[in-house]
């Protein structure tokens, strides 16, 4: 459910590094090569998966059949053990591979997702997102193999991202928990590249005015109108967002409001997406816009039905040490990136469940540029039709192949590099402390 800003690469250290590195330079690791070389052999499995998806898109708890086709290839591959529909998700699954059983090693963790979007298909590229996640888990296991190395490899099935919180669903089953991860890596496509998500908290609500039918002309007095209170809300809001920062976020749509123009109104009725830039400041900006929703009713005398939707998402938090082996990686490969100090100033856009993983789990969720089938990026991003076209072009999976062996690289980084797994742990720690002072400020605050 990402729209994301485009904003302009510069020209900073992460992009001078790229300019300095071949794409085969096996100073970014000694498995590069390897790494490298396997994707780039596997490919043209994935690429019919890839396109299948794409073009028949199932919505979230519907995606039966991208979930057949990515078990089949999965149980196909040797030594990965696959469950298809776990913990009652009927359109989950986990594939696991389990290393030298000898040697102690951490459990390095994928998602893939592959849910699409109402009217609009593959307009968020999560094919895009299975094909790289699916890339990234094997060559991860290959090197595993080859090399002897402790731990696991495990690759979820993540269907429902699109505002239905299918990995929340999973986070509740213990999903992720059972299977003991130690980190969470998947990246989506975009019309930039980075290794920073930067995403919103976010909530989603639906609400209702009851007022009283009357005639509109002879006895107006008579009746209370659910439509007049509903726009005074919407006014409210609006008037509140000359007093908000340019994070704190409401949207919505009204969908009904009355059926015959010489009556009052006695339904109507909208629906409206709340975000801000963490669980704390979202507590807060949305406890103001409740006085707005309840301003209607107050002033009109109609009822208020409001309904919280289940499942809405945290902001993401990205592990800075997995980060920098992401850019070291992918600028590796060929890939260029901003200026990390600069990247990380950008202000949040559109929300995902990877945000309640990183919240969890150590995480990744970079962004990977795609390209149109003419090598141009996307004129709109995430959630429109051209990106959704793009999504299904070759060039588009290239880019996402290549982002699958930034991914991979970190996850063979953690396997193969002493202590870093404990610089990660540190991290995340020192994360959930600050997330811990920052809700203490905003509750002092109220």
């Amino acid at each position: 459910m990402l729209r994301l800003p485009v904003f302009t690469t510069l020209l900073g250290l992460a992009q001078a590094t790229a300019g300095e590195l071949h794409p085969r330079n096996v100073s970014v690791s000694p498995y590069f090569n390897a790494v490298s070389d396997f994707i780039d052999n596997i490919q043209d499995q994935i690429w019919p998966i890839n396109q299948e998806i794409h073009e028949n898109p199932e919505l979230g708890w519907e995606e039966e059949r991208a979930h057949q086709l990515l078990t089949d290839f999965m149980q196909d591959q040797e030594g990965w053990r696959v469950t298809k529909g776990v913990y009652n998700i009927s359109t989950a699954f986990v594939a696991v591979f389990d290393g030298d059983a000898n040697q102690a090693g951490p459990v390095v963790s994928f998602n893939a997702e592959y849910d699409a979007l109402p009217q609009l298909g593959h307009a968020c590229g999560h094919n895009l997102i299975a094909s790289s996640s699916v890339a990234a888990a094997l060559a991860t296991a290959k090197i595993m193999q080859e090399k002897g190395l402790g731990g696991k490899v495990v690759l979820f099935g993540t269907p429902a991202e699109e505002s239905l919180g299918g990995k929340i669903r999973m986070l509740e089953a213990n999903v992720f928990t059972d299977h003991k991860i130690d980190v969470s890596i998947m990246a989506h496509p975009s019309t930039s590249d980075t290794p920073y998500a930067i995403t919103s908290s976010t909530d989603r609500l639906d609400l209702e005015y009851i007022g009283k039918e009357a005639h509109a002309s002879a006895s107006p007095y008579e009746g209370i109108n659910a439509q007049d209170a509903l726009i005074l809300a919407y006014n409210a809001i609006s008037m509140l967002r000359q007093q908000s920062v340019s994070t704190d976020q409401i949207h919505g749509i009204i969908t009904s409001g009355g059926s015959r123009v010489n009556v009052i109104p006695n339904l109507a009725t909208a629906s409206f997406q709340i975000r801000s830039n963490d669980e704390a400041s979202l507590e807060v900006w949305t406890n103001r816009l409740m006085d707005c929703f309840e301003a209607g009713a107050i002033a009109t005398g109609a009822t208020l039905n409001l309904t919280m939707r289940p499942y809405g998402y945290a902001n993401m938090v990205t592990n800075e040490v997995m980060a920098k082996s992401y850019a070291k990686w992918f600028t590796g490969v060929g890939g260029t990136l901003p200026d990390p100090v600069v990247d990380k100033l950008r202000e949040p856009a559109g929300s995902t469940d990877q945000g309640d993983v990183s919240h969890a789990f150590p995480a990744i969720h970079p962004f990977f540029e795609i390209v149109t089938a003419n090598g141009t990026v996307p004129v709109t991003g995430p959630h429109t039709t051209a990106f959704e076209v793009a999504s299904g072009s070759r060039p588009a999976f290239e880019r996402a192949m290549r982002a699958a062996k930034g991914l991979a690289g970190v996850a063979v980084d953690i396997l193969t590099t002493d202590g870093m797994m404990d610089d990660i742990r540190e991290e995340f720690e020192t994360q959930n402390l600050a997330k811990r002072l920052v809700k203490s400020l905003y509750i002092q605050r109220r």
